[in-house]
């Protein structure tokens, strides 16, 4: 089947090459031919003509009376007809069978009276064939007073060229015959290594790595068969070194204590290691070629997925499998040289001791908070006793007010891990609503106004037309809003806090910031850490816990938002919230 057809096809394309070469060329030249034919009888009996033209202007007497025109028609085969500006015949030769006084219709005839000489082919009915006629003005006295006609038949012209033409398509035919007996022993020739490149080509596929092509010429099908040989061995060697790599990947792979699974763009799995199956407790067979989403565990994993696909970006979660908790990582793959997305790479990792670890932190602090609340309680009362009803010496006073300040620090302190502690554990609901921003920022700024004078702190508030309203929960938006406008009161005395909204792509987003001590760039990253303080003098006056920054992003995200801030250093501080515009 490959020999007869790439014989066939070499041997159609060089036979038809040369066919369509020798049709183009043999049409040029007969074009050119017939042309040139053409111009030099149009210019023979041009100048013929203008002869008689001359010798019947200075002597027409001699023509009218004797048969001098008859002979010089018969000299250049052809008919002379002279006629005046009416067309009526003048002198015309006797084979015309034509007669002086009659009347020839030429409708060339003024142009020739202006000096021009016409030459045309044209159909005549008086002679009933196509002629090539010429037409020449006739002067007498520098008058242009008669015209001359003479009129050839065209059929002797084309006669002629068909000859030509028949001569030119026998020897095309003839070169073409040729050519193909030519054509098909070469095509055999070059097809035979082309053929056996095939044969060395089909053993590479089957994995067959030792077929080598014999060279026997340097031309390029030599040089081809060579560079085929060489692409042979190469191709043996990367195999080789891509089996190695293959290997070394594996054993590293069944060597790591993480699950990793690799799927492609359709969500069927490439590779998986053992791990990955003993962290799904065996319950799905990480075949080949199976869909990860026919796993109620790995089903899990969908909406990563499609970020992924949707994004090209790494992504991060967690999922559970049975009593255990599953950290998931989800990568992308793309093509090094195109950046095209050839599929996913998923690592698992057993968390559950730290999701444990975590949650017994979570307990420890809550216990303790309950246990601290109580006696807290009672100290507040009694220094609260003390400060009204005493009438103790000016120390006293003052010892029962450090008390009172510093349960009142303890209780604020406790009430605020157990408001983490609420957070963390998931404890709280949110009811969520349509609330008016406007009339939040009022009520803040009424609670701060006796703050803010105090602080010689001005205020400003500015609301886009599209951004009046944000779904939250209303108490505990209230309560974010008021943890950051009590932490710039701390540091922005004399300076301005202002408080604005506005509608993105990405939900509302609501800013507060401050005109005061700003905050330094390595601080940023930890600011809603808990119990991290900017302000490492732990000052009383400048500060609070360390955890209400803390509180606000816990409770962000509880909203499905998000919170960052940005600072210069004794500039600004502004903390920049985005709530989602839905439901």
């Amino acid at each position: 089947m490959f020999t007869k057809s790439i014989v066939a096809k070499l041997w159609i394309t060089i036979v038809s090459i040369l066919a369509v070469t020798l049709a183009f060329a043999g049409f040029g030249l007969f074009k050119i031919v017939d042309k040139f034919y053409y111009s030099q009888i149009t210019k023979n009996i041009t100048y013929q003509g203008k002869q008689i033209a001359t010798l019947y202007g200075n002597y027409p007497e001699t023509f009218k009376s004797n048969d001098e025109l008859n002979r010089f028609s018969h000299v250049i085969n052809a008919h002379t007809i002279i006629l005046n500006e009416k067309g009526v015949i003048q002198v015309c030769n006797a084979s015309a069978h034509l007669s002086p006084g009659m009347v020839f219709k030429e409708g060339e005839l003024s142009r020739i009276f202006q000096g021009e000489i016409i030459v045309k082919s044209d159909f005549y009915d008086h002679f009933g064939a196509e002629m090539l006629s010429v037409g020449i003005p006739v002067q007498k006295g520098g008058q242009i007073s008669e015209a001359l006609f003479i009129y050839t038949p065209v059929e002797p012209i084309s006669a002629t060229l068909n000859s030509l033409r028949t001569l030119l398509i026998s020897t095309s035919l003839g070169f073409i015959i040729l050519a193909s007996i030519l054509a098909f022993f070469l095509s055999r020739s070059l097809s035979r290594p082309l053929i056996r490149m095939n044969q060395v080509a089909h053993s590479l596929a089957q994995g067959d790595f030792g077929q080598r092509i014999t060279v026997n010429s340097s031309d390029e099908i030599g040089v081809l068969g060579a560079s085929f040989n060489y692409l042979s061995g190469q191709l043996n060697k990367n195999i080789t070194e891509l089996s190695l790599e293959k290997e070394k990947v594996e054993n590293i792979l069944k060597g790591m204590s993480d699950g990793v699974i690799t799927i492609d763009t359709k969500g069927k799995i490439i590779l998986a290691n053992p791990q990955a199956q003993r962290l799904l407790d065996n319950k799905l067979v990480l075949e080949k070629g199976s869909c990860f989403k026919e796993s109620k565990d790995l089903v899990q994993l969908i909406s990563f997925y499609t970020h992924v696909l949707e994004t090209r970006e790494h992504t991060s979660g967690e999922i559970k499998v049975g009593e255990k908790t599953i950290s998931v990582r989800l990568s992308p793959l793309l093509e090094m040289n195109s950046g095209q997305l050839n599929g996913l790479i998923i690592v698992l990792q057993d968390i559950t001791k730290e999701r444990k670890l975590e949650e017994m932190r979570r307990e420890f602090v809550a216990n303790v908070s309950h246990e601290l609340r109580t006696p807290i309680t009672l100290i507040q009362g009694y220094a609260e006793a003390m400060t009204d009803i005493a009438e103790s010496p000016e120390q006293q006073d003052n010892f029962a007010k450090t008390i009172l300040d510093e349960s009142n620090r303890l209780k604020r302190l406790v009430e605020e891990l157990l408001e983490l502690s609420r957070i963390d554990s998931g404890v709280i609901s949110l009811e969520k609503e349509l609330v008016d921003i406007d009339q939040v920022f009022i009520q803040i700024r009424n609670k701060f106004e006796g703050a803010l004078k105090e602080t010689n702190i001005a205020y400003e508030c500015e609301i886009e037309p599209n951004a009046k309203s944000v779904w939250v929960d209303r108490f505990r938006f209230e309560q974010i809003l008021i943890n950051l406008f009590n932490n710039a009161i701390h540091y922005a005395a004399n300076g301005v806090i202002k408080l604005s909204s506005r509608k993105t792509d990405k939900g509302i987003e609501i800013r507060v910031s401050d005109t005061g001590k700003g905050i330094a760039e390595e601080d940023l990253p930890y600011v809603f850490e808990r119990f991290y303080r900017v302000d490492k003098s732990r000052n009383r006056e400048s500060g609070g816990t360390g955890l209400g920054l803390s509180i606000v992003k816990n409770l962000i995200e509880a909203h499905e938002g998000n919170i960052k801030v940005e600072s210069t250093l004794g500039v600004k501080t502004e903390f920049i919230m985005v709530f989602p515009d839905k439901i």
